[in-house]
Protein backbone atom coordinates (compact mmCIF):
# COMPACT_ATOMS: atom_id res chain seq x y z
CA UNK A 1 0.00 0.00 0.00
CA UNK A 2 2.74 2.46 0.97
CA UNK A 3 4.22 1.93 -2.67
CA UNK A 4 1.03 2.10 -4.43
CA UNK A 5 0.31 5.82 -2.47
CA UNK A 6 3.89 7.10 -3.18
CA UNK A 7 2.99 5.88 -7.15
CA UNK A 8 -0.28 7.91 -7.03
CA UNK A 9 1.33 11.07 -5.18
CA UNK A 10 3.75 11.11 -7.95
CA UNK A 11 1.55 11.11 -10.66
CA UNK A 12 -0.63 13.72 -9.11
CA UNK A 13 2.55 15.72 -9.02
CA UNK A 14 3.06 14.84 -12.57
CA UNK A 15 0.14 16.16 -13.48
CA UNK A 16 0.29 19.37 -12.00
CA UNK A 17 3.50 19.71 -13.49
CA UNK A 18 1.96 19.16 -16.90
CA UNK A 19 -0.86 21.88 -15.81
CA UNK A 20 1.28 24.62 -15.30
CA UNK A 21 3.47 23.72 -18.36
CA UNK A 22 0.13 24.10 -20.73
CA UNK A 23 -1.21 27.25 -18.87
CA UNK A 24 2.07 28.49 -19.73
CA UNK A 25 2.32 27.44 -23.40
CA UNK A 26 -1.72 28.20 -23.79
CA UNK A 27 -0.90 31.85 -22.28
CA UNK A 28 2.15 32.16 -25.08
CA UNK A 29 0.12 31.34 -27.77
CA UNK A 30 -2.82 34.10 -26.65
CA UNK A 31 -0.26 36.57 -26.22
CA UNK A 32 3.53 36.38 -26.41
CA UNK A 33 4.32 38.80 -23.72
CA UNK A 34 3.11 36.00 -21.31
CA UNK A 35 5.88 34.12 -21.50
CA UNK A 36 8.37 37.29 -21.01
CA UNK A 37 10.90 37.43 -18.50
CA UNK A 38 8.66 39.97 -16.46
CA UNK A 39 5.49 38.21 -16.64
CA UNK A 40 6.89 34.93 -15.59
CA UNK A 41 8.84 36.77 -12.50
CA UNK A 42 5.70 38.52 -11.88
CA UNK A 43 3.24 35.19 -12.01
CA UNK A 44 5.99 33.45 -9.88
CA UNK A 45 6.05 36.43 -7.49
CA UNK A 46 2.27 35.97 -6.41
CA UNK A 47 2.55 32.15 -6.47
CA UNK A 48 4.97 32.51 -3.99
CA UNK A 49 2.49 34.58 -1.49
CA UNK A 50 0.29 32.04 -2.20
CA UNK A 51 2.53 29.32 -1.45
CA UNK A 52 3.55 30.82 1.83
CA UNK A 53 -0.17 31.34 2.60
CA UNK A 54 -0.77 27.58 1.95
CA UNK A 55 2.21 26.63 4.09
CA UNK A 56 0.63 26.45 7.26
CA UNK A 57 -2.41 24.97 5.52
CA UNK A 58 -0.46 21.61 4.30
CA UNK A 59 0.91 20.77 7.75
CA UNK A 60 -2.88 21.19 9.07
CA UNK A 61 -3.89 19.01 6.29
CA UNK A 62 -1.11 16.27 6.17
CA UNK A 63 -2.47 15.82 9.85
CA UNK A 64 -5.59 14.78 9.58
CA UNK A 65 -8.27 14.54 11.58
CA UNK A 66 -10.80 16.81 8.77
CA UNK A 67 -7.99 19.59 9.40
CA UNK A 68 -8.34 22.50 7.49
CA UNK A 69 -7.46 25.85 8.90
CA UNK A 70 -10.00 28.56 7.72
CA UNK A 71 -8.37 31.44 9.77
CA UNK A 72 -5.14 31.44 7.45
CA UNK A 73 -7.18 34.87 5.48
CA UNK A 74 -7.49 36.47 8.66
CA UNK A 75 -4.31 35.79 10.50
CA UNK A 76 -2.75 37.24 7.47
CA UNK A 77 -4.67 40.83 7.26
CA UNK A 78 -3.48 40.90 11.05
CA UNK A 79 0.19 40.19 10.54
CA UNK A 80 -0.19 42.44 7.48
CA UNK A 81 -1.51 45.16 9.79
CA UNK A 82 1.14 44.29 12.83
CA UNK A 83 4.08 44.75 10.25
CA UNK A 84 3.15 47.37 8.60
CA UNK A 85 2.50 49.26 11.85
CA UNK A 86 5.20 48.37 13.92
CA UNK A 87 7.76 48.71 11.23
CA UNK A 88 6.31 52.05 10.32
CA UNK A 89 8.71 52.42 7.30
CA UNK A 90 12.06 52.05 9.62
CA UNK A 91 14.60 49.48 8.80
CA UNK A 92 15.56 49.53 12.68
CA UNK A 93 11.93 48.10 13.16
CA UNK A 94 12.06 45.07 11.40
CA UNK A 95 12.83 42.87 14.12
CA UNK A 96 10.16 44.12 16.68
CA UNK A 97 8.02 43.59 13.67
CA UNK A 98 9.23 39.61 13.06
CA UNK A 99 8.53 38.93 17.02
CA UNK A 100 5.37 40.63 17.03
CA UNK A 101 3.87 38.63 13.81
CA UNK A 102 5.10 35.57 15.37
CA UNK A 103 3.80 35.88 18.50
CA UNK A 104 0.62 37.00 17.35
CA UNK A 105 0.15 33.95 14.37
CA UNK A 106 1.21 31.49 17.44
CA UNK A 107 -1.42 32.66 20.00
CA UNK A 108 -4.45 32.75 17.16
CA UNK A 109 -2.95 29.10 16.22
CA UNK A 110 -2.74 28.49 20.03
CA UNK A 111 -6.66 28.91 20.52
CA UNK A 112 -7.19 26.94 17.42
CA UNK A 113 -5.88 24.06 18.76
CA UNK A 114 -7.26 24.34 22.02
CA UNK A 115 -10.37 24.71 20.73
CA UNK A 116 -9.94 21.80 18.43
CA UNK A 117 -8.02 19.22 21.20
CA UNK A 118 -9.67 19.99 23.98
CA UNK A 119 -13.09 21.92 23.28
CA UNK A 120 -14.01 19.17 20.32
CA UNK A 121 -14.94 21.81 18.03
CA UNK A 122 -14.67 20.62 14.50
CA UNK A 123 -11.57 22.41 12.78
CA UNK A 124 -13.85 23.79 10.06
CA UNK A 125 -16.16 25.53 12.26
CA UNK A 126 -13.43 26.58 15.30
CA UNK A 127 -11.09 28.10 12.81
CA UNK A 128 -14.12 29.88 10.66
CA UNK A 129 -15.15 31.44 13.83
CA UNK A 130 -11.52 32.11 15.02
CA UNK A 131 -11.41 34.34 11.61
CA UNK A 132 -14.13 36.04 12.38
CA UNK A 133 -12.68 37.15 16.00
CA UNK A 134 -9.39 37.78 14.00
CA UNK A 135 -11.24 40.13 11.48
CA UNK A 136 -13.28 41.80 14.31
CA UNK A 137 -10.14 42.52 16.15
CA UNK A 138 -8.49 44.04 13.34
CA UNK A 139 -11.08 46.53 12.91
CA UNK A 140 -11.82 47.53 16.34
CA UNK A 141 -7.35 47.93 16.83
CA UNK A 142 -7.36 50.00 13.30
CA UNK A 143 -10.49 51.45 13.52
CA UNK A 144 -11.16 50.06 9.54
CA UNK A 145 -8.17 52.26 8.79
CA UNK A 146 -4.75 50.78 9.24
CA UNK A 147 -1.74 53.00 8.95
CA UNK A 148 2.25 51.99 8.21
CA UNK A 149 4.72 50.57 5.34
CA UNK A 150 6.92 48.39 5.09
CA UNK A 151 10.34 49.26 6.40
CA UNK A 152 12.60 49.78 3.04
CA UNK A 153 14.42 46.57 2.97
CA UNK A 154 11.59 44.68 3.40
CA UNK A 155 9.79 46.73 0.56
CA UNK A 156 12.76 46.04 -2.00
CA UNK A 157 12.77 42.09 -1.01
CA UNK A 158 8.98 41.88 -1.89
CA UNK A 159 8.96 43.80 -4.95
CA UNK A 160 12.58 44.26 -6.20
CA UNK A 161 13.99 41.26 -8.70
CA UNK A 162 17.38 39.57 -8.48
CA UNK A 163 17.35 39.52 -12.15
CA UNK A 164 14.54 40.41 -14.63
CA UNK A 165 13.13 36.81 -14.47
CA UNK A 166 13.77 35.89 -10.33
CA UNK A 167 11.68 38.63 -8.12
CA UNK A 168 13.82 38.13 -4.67
CA UNK A 169 10.07 36.71 -3.22
CA UNK A 170 10.70 33.86 -5.39
CA UNK A 171 14.68 33.29 -3.89
CA UNK A 172 12.38 33.62 -0.61
CA UNK A 173 10.17 30.96 -1.74
CA UNK A 174 12.88 28.88 -2.78
CA UNK A 175 14.15 29.00 0.97
CA UNK A 176 10.28 28.29 2.17
CA UNK A 177 10.70 25.44 0.16
CA UNK A 178 13.73 24.02 1.78
CA UNK A 179 12.86 24.53 5.03
CA UNK A 180 8.98 23.03 4.80
CA UNK A 181 10.34 19.97 3.28
CA UNK A 182 13.14 19.94 5.69
CA UNK A 183 10.45 19.73 8.72
CA UNK A 184 8.49 17.28 7.07
CA UNK A 185 10.69 14.70 5.66
CA UNK A 186 13.56 14.35 7.51
CA UNK A 187 12.70 16.02 11.55
CA UNK A 188 11.17 13.51 13.89
CA UNK A 189 8.18 15.86 13.79
CA UNK A 190 7.62 15.86 10.64
CA UNK A 191 7.28 11.97 10.33
CA UNK A 192 4.52 12.28 13.25
CA UNK A 193 2.87 14.22 11.23
CA UNK A 194 2.46 11.53 8.79
CA UNK A 195 1.61 9.58 11.27
CA UNK A 196 -1.06 10.80 13.03
CA UNK A 197 -2.30 11.52 9.77
CA UNK A 198 -2.57 7.90 8.16
CA UNK A 199 -3.84 6.75 11.48
CA UNK A 200 -4.26 8.67 14.68
CA UNK A 201 -5.29 6.14 16.89
CA UNK A 202 -2.24 3.91 15.69
CA UNK A 203 0.39 6.86 15.99
CA UNK A 204 -1.27 7.17 19.75
CA UNK A 205 -0.80 3.48 20.46
CA UNK A 206 2.67 3.25 19.81
CA UNK A 207 3.80 6.27 21.59
CA UNK A 208 3.39 9.66 19.89
CA UNK A 209 1.99 12.35 21.69
CA UNK A 210 -0.81 12.84 18.87
CA UNK A 211 -2.47 15.76 20.67
CA UNK A 212 0.46 17.55 20.51
CA UNK A 213 2.00 17.34 17.27
CA UNK A 214 -1.64 18.12 15.55
CA UNK A 215 -1.74 21.22 18.10
CA UNK A 216 1.89 22.53 17.20
CA UNK A 217 0.32 21.77 13.26
CA UNK A 218 -2.58 24.84 13.97
CA UNK A 219 0.54 27.22 15.68
CA UNK A 220 2.62 26.64 12.90
CA UNK A 221 0.20 27.27 10.48
CA UNK A 222 -0.81 30.33 12.55
CA UNK A 223 2.82 31.59 12.55
CA UNK A 224 3.49 30.92 8.96
CA UNK A 225 0.08 32.68 7.96
CA UNK A 226 0.89 35.95 9.94
CA UNK A 227 4.40 35.77 8.39
CA UNK A 228 2.58 35.50 5.17
CA UNK A 229 1.16 38.82 5.97
CA UNK A 230 4.32 39.91 6.74
CA UNK A 231 5.66 39.94 3.00
CA UNK A 232 2.04 40.32 1.49
CA UNK A 233 2.68 44.20 2.74
CA UNK A 234 5.94 44.02 1.57
CA UNK A 235 5.33 42.65 -1.73
CA UNK A 236 1.93 45.83 -2.19
CA UNK A 237 3.95 48.34 -0.14
CA UNK A 238 0.43 48.92 1.31
CA UNK A 239 -1.88 47.90 3.82
CA UNK A 240 -5.74 47.63 4.31
CA UNK A 241 -8.14 45.28 6.48
CA UNK A 242 -8.89 41.86 5.54
CA UNK A 243 -6.20 42.24 2.63
CA UNK A 244 -5.73 38.52 3.07
CA UNK A 245 -9.37 37.42 2.77
CA UNK A 246 -8.69 36.25 -1.17
CA UNK A 247 -6.17 33.81 -0.12
CA UNK A 248 -8.18 31.28 2.40
CA UNK A 249 -9.98 29.19 -0.38
CA UNK A 250 -7.17 29.22 -2.63
CA UNK A 251 -4.74 28.13 -0.13
CA UNK A 252 -6.88 24.74 0.62
CA UNK A 253 -7.02 24.41 -3.15
CA UNK A 254 -3.19 24.80 -3.37
CA UNK A 255 -3.00 22.17 -1.32
CA UNK A 256 -5.32 19.37 -2.67
CA UNK A 257 -4.39 20.09 -6.67
CA UNK A 258 -0.60 19.70 -5.11
CA UNK A 259 -1.54 16.33 -4.75
CA UNK A 260 -1.95 16.47 -0.26
CA UNK A 261 -4.40 14.21 1.15
CA UNK A 262 -7.31 15.38 2.55
CA UNK A 263 -7.99 12.57 4.58
CA UNK A 264 -4.19 13.20 5.84
CA UNK A 265 -1.03 11.47 6.15
CA UNK A 266 0.22 12.22 2.45
CA UNK A 267 1.47 15.17 0.39
CA UNK A 268 4.24 17.53 0.27
CA UNK A 269 5.18 21.48 -0.13
CA UNK A 270 6.43 20.78 -3.37
CA UNK A 271 3.41 20.31 -4.63
CA UNK A 272 1.54 22.86 -3.04
CA UNK A 273 3.68 25.41 -4.88
CA UNK A 274 3.00 23.67 -7.98
CA UNK A 275 -0.38 24.04 -6.75
CA UNK A 276 -0.40 27.80 -6.65
CA UNK A 277 2.05 27.95 -9.97
CA UNK A 278 -0.92 26.54 -11.43
CA UNK A 279 -3.96 29.14 -9.59
CA UNK A 280 -1.91 31.96 -10.47
CA UNK A 281 -1.23 31.20 -13.77
CA UNK A 282 -4.75 30.67 -14.31
CA UNK A 283 -5.62 33.96 -13.17
CA UNK A 284 -3.33 35.44 -15.21
CA UNK A 285 -3.93 34.03 -18.09
CA UNK A 286 -7.63 34.94 -17.55
CA UNK A 287 -6.23 38.50 -17.57
CA UNK A 288 -4.70 38.43 -20.63
CA UNK A 289 -7.78 36.97 -22.55
CA UNK A 290 -9.42 40.24 -21.32
CA UNK A 291 -12.02 38.63 -19.20
CA UNK A 292 -14.20 40.77 -16.95
CA UNK A 293 -14.22 40.35 -13.10
CA UNK A 294 -17.54 38.20 -13.15
CA UNK A 295 -16.18 36.17 -16.02
CA UNK A 296 -12.82 35.29 -14.39
CA UNK A 297 -14.82 34.22 -10.99
CA UNK A 298 -17.15 31.94 -12.98
CA UNK A 299 -13.94 30.15 -14.59
CA UNK A 300 -12.06 29.97 -11.86
CA UNK A 301 -14.81 28.30 -10.00
CA UNK A 302 -15.75 25.75 -12.67
CA UNK A 303 -11.61 25.23 -13.18
CA UNK A 304 -11.15 24.80 -9.35
CA UNK A 305 -14.27 22.08 -9.55
CA UNK A 306 -12.87 20.39 -12.23
CA UNK A 307 -9.28 20.19 -10.93
CA UNK A 308 -10.68 19.35 -6.91
CA UNK A 309 -12.88 16.70 -8.48
CA UNK A 310 -9.89 14.75 -10.39
CA UNK A 311 -7.51 15.64 -7.10
CA UNK A 312 -9.93 14.71 -4.37
CA UNK A 313 -10.86 10.71 -4.93
CA UNK A 314 -9.39 9.58 -2.00
CA UNK A 315 -10.06 7.21 0.42
CA UNK A 316 -12.37 7.81 3.90
CA UNK A 317 -10.94 9.31 6.30
CA UNK A 318 -8.93 7.63 8.34
CA UNK A 319 -10.06 7.34 12.33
Amino acid sequence: MPKVSQNLRQNQLFMAGLIAIALFVGGGLVNASFLSPANIGSILAMAVLLGFAAAGQTLVVIAGGEGIDLSVGAVMSLGAVLAAQTMAGQNSNIAPALVLVILAGATIGLFNAAGILYARVPPLVMTMAMANVVTTIQLIYTHGSPVGMPAPIIAYLGSRRLFPFLPWLVVLGLIMIILMQFILRRTVYGQQVYAIGSNYNAAYLAGVRAATVKGIAYILSGILSSLAGFWLIAYNNFVFVNMGAAYVLPSVAAVVIGGTSLAGGEGSYTGTVLGSIILTALASLLVVLHTDEAGRQIINGLVLILLLALYTRQPAIRQ
